[in-house]
Order: C-alpha cells, then sequence, then structure tokens
C-alpha cells in the first residue's frame, strides 16, 4: 500500500511507442493526484520511460507530447518495412521534439530529481545520470537512454564522449527494487502500477528487472513497443492507461472512495473529442454515426485535450487511408521514395552520423555514400517484390 506520508521515487519501464500507455497513465495523476509526481525525491525512467521522466519532471504539456508521439507513429506507419524502413529515423524525430519542447534551463530543473538509465558499450554495465551540466547533455542522455542497437541504427550516439546505447539493455526499470520505488509498466505483471491481465496466463518471465505474463495481451504489446500499431488502438491504449492508474489511486485511498466511474460517465457526456458535434445538426447521434475514424468511446474518459490530439490523428489517418487519396497521393509517393538518391542520402546520415551532405564534405564521404546507395538500392528491390 503506497502511503504518501513517507518518501517515495516514480521508475517507468521502456516501452517504444507503447509510451502512448504513460500518456494516459499521467493525465489521470495530474488531474485526481498530482501530488504523487510533484513530490516524489526521484523520477527514474528507461528508452521511452526516460522521456517521459523528463516531460513529467519539466511540467510540459501532456498534449503537445501525445501529438508528436502520434506523428511518429504516423510516420513509421507509411513505410512497408514501418520504423525499420532506411528513410525513417526515429531518433532524429525524437530529437527534434526535444530540441522543441525542452526550455533553456531543463538541465538546472531535472538534475537531482530525473535519473536516466543508460548501458556503456564498452562493458555493457549500467548508468544512471541525474546531473547534467547543459541542455545539450541532457539531450544527448535522452538519446542514448533511447537508442535500441540495430533498429535505430548502427553506430551509438555518446553521452560526455562515452558510447552508450538503450537503457533497457541493461536495466529495464530502474530501483525497482528499492521499497518505496513506484514502478509503472504498460505490461501485465507484477509493476505496481500496470494492466491487469484478462486472458490465460501460463508463466511470468523478468526482462531486465521488468515483468512480464505470457499471455497473448502481452505478446501484443511487445510487438506494439517496436512497430506501432494503427492511430485508433493508440487511442485506446492511452485510455486504458488513464484507467489503470484510476484504479491504482482509488486501491491505494489517493482519491474519494466513491466510484470514480460513475463520476467519469458523467464528465465524458459533456466531452467531445472534436469540433464536429457543434457543427452538426444532429447533435451527439449524429457524431456517433459519422464519426467512422475513432470511436468515440474508446477515448471519452481522457481529458478533452487528449481527446481532440487522438481524434485528429485517427482522422488523418483514416482520410489517408481512403481509396481516392491511395490513387491519386499516396502511390505517387510511394513510387518516389523507391527512388534511391535522397535515401541514400537519409541512410547515410543515420547509420553514419560523421557524413555530412554538404557539397564541401561529399569528396571525403563518397565511397561511404557509393556503398551505402548499393545497399539502399538492393533493400528496396526486396521492398518491391514485397519481401
Amino acid at each position: 500500500m503506497f502511503d504518501p506520508s513517507k518518501e517515495w521515487s516514480i521508475s517507468f519501464a521502456g516501452c517504444g511507442f507503447m509510451g502512448i500507455y504513460y500518456v494516459g497513465v499521467i493525465s489521470c495523476i495530474l488531474q485526481r493526484f498530482p501530488r504523487f509526481i510533484r513530490d516524489a525525491s526521484k523520477i527514474y525512467g528507461a528508452s521511452a520511460g526516460a522521456l517521459m521522466a523528463a516531460i513529467i519532471t519539466l511540467g510540459i504539456p501532456l498534449d503537445k507530447c501525445c501529438t508528436d508521439l502520434m506523428h511518429m507513429a504516423k510516420e513509421a506507419r507509411k513505410h512497408k518495412l514501418g520504423p525499420l524502413h532506411p528513410a525513417y529515423n526515429l531518433l532524429q524525430l525524437v530529437q527534434e521534439s526535444l530540441l522543441e519542447k525542452l526550455p533553456e534551463d531543463a538541465h538546472l530543473r531535472v538534475s537531482g530529481k530525473l535519473s536516466l538509465s543508460l548501458t556503456r558499450v564498452s562493458d555493457g554495465r549500467n548508468l544512471l545520470v541525474s546531473q547534467f551540466d547543459s541542455r545539450e547533455e541532457l539531450i544527448q542522455a535522452l538519446i542514448c537512454s533511447c537508442f535500441v542497437p540495430l533498429y535505430c541504427g548502427v553506430v551509438p550516439p555518446t553521452y560526455r564522449g562515452v558510447y552508450y546505447v538503450d537503457g533497457a539493455v541493461s536495466d529495464n526499470l530502474p530501483r525497482c527494487q528499492l521499497g518505496r520505488t513506484i514502478t509503472i509498466s504498460p505490461y501485465a505483471g507484477e509493476s505496481d502500477l500496470c494492466p491487469r491481465a484478462s486472458t490465460l496466463t501460463f508463466h511470468e518471465v523478468r526482462f531486465n528487472n521488468v515483468s512480464f505474463q505470457v499471455n497473448s495481451e502481452n505478446l501484443y504489446r511487445v510487438t506494439s513497443t517496436f512497430f506501432p500499431p494503427e492511430a485508433e488502438a493508440m487511442a485506446e491504449i492511452c485510455q486504458n492507461g488513464y484507467m489503470d492508474a484510476l484504479r491504482f489511486l482509488q486501491e491505494n485511498n489517493l482519491i474519494s472512495s466513491e466510484s470514480p466511474l460513475r463520476s467519469l460517465q458523467a464528465i465524458a457526456t459533456e466531452r467531445v473529442c472534436c469540433d464536429q458535434v457543434k457543427d452538426s445538426p444532429g447533435g451527439e447521434k449524429s457524431v456517433q454515426r459519422d464519426h467512422l475514424w475513432l470511436d468515440p468511446k474508446l477515448i471519452q474518459n481522457l481529458p478533452a485535450e487528449l481527446q481532440r490530439v487522438l481524434c485528429k490523428a485517427c482522422r488523418e489517418t483514416h482520410t489517408a487511408g481512403g481509396l481516392l487519396t491511395h490513387m491519386t497521393e499516396y502511390l505517387p509517393k510511394k513510387v518516389t521514395s523507391y527512388l534511391p538518391f535522397d535515401s541514400a542520402r537519409s541512410v547515410a546520415q543515420r547509420y553514419h552520423p560523421t557524413v555530412n551532405p554538404s557539397p564541401c564534405n561529399f569528396q571525403i564521404n563518397y565511397y561511404i555514400y557509393i556503398y551505402i546507395y548499393i545497399c539502399t538500392v538492393y533493400i528496396y528491390c526486396l521492398c518491391a517484390i514485397g519481401i
């Protein structure tokens, strides 16, 4: 049982695109019991959990983070190989988001409270980083904590001149063994705040301190970690995170003993996920009929700002999936993407960070481009024939 009168810490497990679960969890906590985050002595995180730990430590609005995450997932789904496609650079998208969202004094505000899990390449040992000398150093540490070998590239990033990779490789749930650390995970298991299994569970395993129940639901969650599901499924995962956090708060007597579901239903009837309700002559019934891109019930318990973000993301995906759109827009872009000239450059930047595409340095990296060009042509040939 959680005791708010004693010191506590929070630890987020690494989970890739399942980080949308954390958006729902944190939105509920901030709405119902914000002290849980505000008064935590330490906030730990690995990989995507490190990003969420930084976001809540700095107080960055969740709707903006949700927008970025849905955009990253959308860009990944555009490609035949998903996030593994050479033209898709997940870490570049993450870095751009951090550069935009993190304030100039971010390193000062998080030092001492935020703790990031990194894995040192040289010996595979885990390192927890909690002191940052600059904003750039904080971003470097976050990028290192998110770098999954091969999935994100070949050459790992550096932090203070040392190569590091994803903290989940060595410790995916930092300080989980400490009694006063509240563990949060999007996988059904033994974490303090996590989904409950609704299907038959055969066994429970641990991967770098994260507990997994072996069942079909967790198998889907693990797959969604690396390959983002459709936007509507991500919206549902977000709401599941909200409801799991609500259950955790109620079971630990951190909110009113009254049924939270009843109050949520009352709030949900007053909220809409988009502006279509205001303009629709038929009101809510008309929206339910015309709202083909997303069932409003999947997000009805989330805060209004998150509802709008998720609804917009699903609507854009639904529109892009239409037959006419595929014929007039998607296919030409798909054909253009198979031309390997620009793709060779994107692959070179992803797998060899020292490559500079500017003309003055092209001769230096000429052979690197030629080699990657040949590899890119080979990969696209495989894509073209459906392998």
